[in-house]
């Protein structure tokens, strides 16, 4: 019998408010977006699944692995906590991104 053991931490919450209206979409996040095998939570993306940090299409909602690079984008009727998302992502929330996802709250 055949197994890999893999060291997996969980995904943080990068919502501030749990409102169960948040529009998601399914993604399928693009090789070239992982680092070390993972996209982590509050990265922005395209539809494509492409890191995008100026006209992004929505904020990556969970960390996603290589071996299955499935993931949702929170799209709109979400609030993002800025903090948490910034500091798991790596990625600066700046006014112009923010600016480029209207229908999303940043706290």
């Amino acid at each position: 019998m055949k197994f890999k053991e893999s060291n997996v931490t969980s995904s943080p919450e990068i919502r501030k408010r749990l409102l169960d209206g948040e529009l998601t979409v399914p993604v399928t996040v693009a090789a070239a977006s992982f680092t070390n095998g993972v996209c982590k939570a509050g990265t922005p993306l395209t539809k494509a699944g492409a890191v995008e940090t100026s006209a992004p299409d929505g904020i990556l909602l969970t960390d996603v692995y290589a071996d299955n690079p499935n993931g949702a984008l929170v799209v709109a009727f979400a609030t993002i906590n800025t903090a948490v998302a910034s500091a798991h992502s790596g990625v600066t929330y700046s006014a112009d991104l923010k600016a480029a996802l209207p229908n999303i709250d940043f706290d």
